[in-house]
């Protein structure tokens, strides 16, 4: 899984922007819940996928794309265990974004279609960059040909206004990176609230709004995803050990939550990959 926060690693680029060209088939479309300081620009260019970004669900099918702001807590899914995903995936420093458009800047759609399938045709150009280009001058081109469509067709009104204020951004990013850390122990709402100071209640609520789910379809799920990273490269699991040691109770809960999510048992699951599972 993603580390739950990324650091901004352009110091020894000459043009401060990252390109990925993803491809990726069923369940390996996933991405776990992180944040990162740079600003982020997703585009599907075949297949679908699925986004939570600060707290809101994104279906994003072939050729449609999204913005993830600065330090936005957001992860992929795939939405049925049989999809196909392509895309472009641009992230450029927000310390350089800060210094062209104007610092602290949130950014949302651009309300024109000219301007949306305007940007989307430079995402693609980022990714034939970066398939066949290297050529800086180029890839800067891009880069202030973007910021241009950005400065004006996409800031968000109000400027720096954001959504969430500091303190709450900083305490669900806290209560997730203490979530990954421990995932595997005995855990359950009481007793992450009482770790930080909140009530059940209003940590319930918080967690909500800004992942999207609530705290134990949250758990379960990162406990499932590092069950099913061991799953992938073990030969010869033992499920039930798998499961105790990512922090499941028992069987039935591994089995039915892993059911819930990929639609069947574990083992079955496995055999798919001809690999050999034991339950016990």
């Amino acid at each position: 899984m993603a580390e739950h926060y990324e650091s901004e690693a352009f110091i020894y680029n000459q043009v401060p922007v990252r390109i990925f060209n993803h491809c990726y088939d069923g369940t390996e479309i996933f991405t776990g819940l992180h944040w990162h300081r740079n600003i982020e620009f997703n585009l599907t260019t075949s297949g679908r996928i699925k986004m939570n970004i600060d707290g809101e669900t994104v279906h994003l099918p072939a050729g449609s794309w999204c913005i993830v702001n600065s330090g936005e807590l957001h992860s992929n899914h795939w939405i049925e265990p049989t999809d196909h995903f392509e895309g472009i995936c641009v992230q450029i420093s927000k310390s350089f974004m800060d210094r062209w458009v104007g610092e602290g800047k949130r950014f949302e759609l651009p309300g024109s279609q000219a301007a949306y399938d305007r940007i989307k045709d430079i995402l693609i150009e980022f990714g034939e960059y970066q398939r066949t280009g290297k050529d800086d001058l180029r890839k800067m081109q891009l880069v202030f040909t973007l910021l241009n469509m950005l400065s004006d067709n996409c800031i968000r009104e109000g400027g720096v206004v954001e959504r969430h204020n500091e303190n709450g951004d900083a305490n669900i990013k806290a209560i997730i990176n203490y979530i990954d850390a421990n995932y595997m122990e005995q855990m359950d709402l009481a007793s992450v609230a009482a770790h930080f100071n909140y009530t059940p209640t209003y940590l319930s609520r918080m967690f909500k709004e800004h992942v999207g789910r609530n705290f134990y379809q949250y758990l379960q799920n990162v406990r499932l995803m590092n069950c099913v990273e061991e799953m992938k490269d073990e030969e010869n699991i033992r499920l039930m050990e798998c499961a105790l040691n990512h922090g499941f109770p028992n069987a039935k809960s591994f089995i039915s939550t892993f059911k819930k999510t990929f639609g069947c048992t574990p083992s079955e699951w496995i055999k798919q990959g001809k690999k050999t599972a034991i339950l016990a």
